[in-house]
């Protein structure tokens, strides 16, 4: 039996009371932490995924869901589209996804991306992972090869995941989505709904919880996921937390267990779209899975893309959880204590924006942020008038 500490199920309400920011191009927060928005760069289509190079204070790798990697210049607001990507099939909600570095990217110029790509078989796709050699003056991706498919491959064309992250031993976090077929979360078969951990070579890590499990698939490392876009290292414990999208609410912050079992979709908040039926049992009645350390009990926030502050721009915000909102059009700020969300608030209600990815740059301590449009802006939240 895996069981977490219990959910702190009253932050739930607090966090649809406290307001965000109604100023144009500045707001303060509970904490009276001022800030402003400035716009990096336009024209982006769906951007997906964002990572900043070590080394170049002013560069950073954006992804777009028809299929484009972006070498951006945060300094100059330009952008390079990179070459030699693997073929990526831009159906519904998949296409070019994530991207991360190899923790010794500096010496090996390794990237990470996760796309949706289709198989032999016509209009059957699948989320993959591949990595290749970035070659940052020629704007190029070589040596690019596959070193994971969560397969099986199927019609529908949502709910592909997917985040990537590496932990301290250098070992790849990926999450798969459940691909419409709510019970696959629960096979563990099928690496739909799954997060699944594999070395950075694309070969299972020794001791993954099910590596010697007869016919599981040794990738898996969690299961019972409806379709997680969210996930990051805590900076101090190590852990990894996660979010994912619930149905008609029931979308969560997890931290994940080896071996855990997080619910989808026999232990849930959420409930059916039509009908609005409950899904399952709450998570609390079901005593082999997980409980959300935070989740959403109305209608669906949902989350995407996750970063923990550690910068010095913003000394209050040491220590948060950001967390962007597609549907609710905003950026959640979580105050964490220990493995418990003790305060939650929302920021640049007034901007309308989907949220799709948030990332803290190292080098200046500013939190960037990607919009989910057709024409959208990369932007970035920096301090404002008040000493920080």
């Amino acid at each position: 039996m895996i069981i977490t500490a219990r959910s702190v199920i009253f932050v739930c309400a607090l966090f649809f009371l406290v307001t965000g920011c109604n100023e144009s191009e500045s707001g303060s927060t509970g904490q009276a932490t001022s800030y402003r928005v400035d716009t990096v760069l336009t024209g982006l289509e769906h951007p997906w995924g964002m990572v900043f190079l070590p080394g170049a204070n002013h560069l950073a790798l954006v992804t777009e869901r028809p299929g484009r990697l972006n070498l951006v210049d945060i300094t100059r607001g330009s952008r390079t589209q990179i070459t030699g990507l693997p073929q990526i099939a831009a159906a519904g909600q998949g296409g070019l996804l994530d991207v991360a570095l190899h923790p010794d990217f500096e010496d090996n110029r390794l990237v990470y991306l996760s796309y949706a790509a289709a198989g032999e078989s016509r209009g059957q796709f699948a989320t993959h992972v591949c990595r290749g050699r970035l070659n940052v003056g020629g704007a190029v991706l070589s040596d690019v090869e596959v070193i994971l498919v969560a397969e099986p491959f199927v019609g529908t064309q949502a709910h592909f995941g997917s985040r990537l992250v590496f932990d301290g031993q250098k070992r790849l976090y990926v999450t798969s989505g459940d691909r419409k077929n709510r019970h696959s979360a629960q096979d563990l078969t099928s690496l739909h709904g799954k997060t699944l951990r594999i070395n950075d070579d694309g070969s299972i890590p020794p001791d993954n919880p099910f590596i010697n499990a007869d016919g599981v698939h040794p990738a898996i490392y969690s299961y019972g996921h409806r379709n997680s876009q969210g996930m990051a290292l805590h900076p101090e414990t190590g852990e990894i937390w996660q979010c994912e999208h619930g149905e008609s609410g029931g979308d969560e912050i997890n931290i994940l267990v080896k071996g855990g079992n997080f619910g989808w979709p026999v232990a849930t908040y959420a409930r059916e779209y039509i009908s609005r039926r409950t899904i399952g049992v709450l998570p609390p009645e079901h005593d082999k899975t997980v409980i959300p350390v935070y989740y959403w009990e109305a209608d669906a926030f949902p989350p995407s893309g996750m970063a923990f502050y550690k910068g010095d721009a913003f000394k209050n915000w040491r220590g948060n959880l950001f967390v962007g909102g597609l549907k609710e059009r905003c950026l959640a700020r979580f105050e964490i204590d220990g493995r418990r969300v003790v305060k939650a608030e929302r920021l640049l209600e007034d901007r309308g924006w989907r949220i799709r990815d948030v990332r803290v740059n190292p080098a200046d301590g500013f939190l960037y942020v990607l919009v989910d449009a057709e024409n959208a802006p990369l932007v970035k939240i920096m301090p404002g008038s008040k000493d920080q």
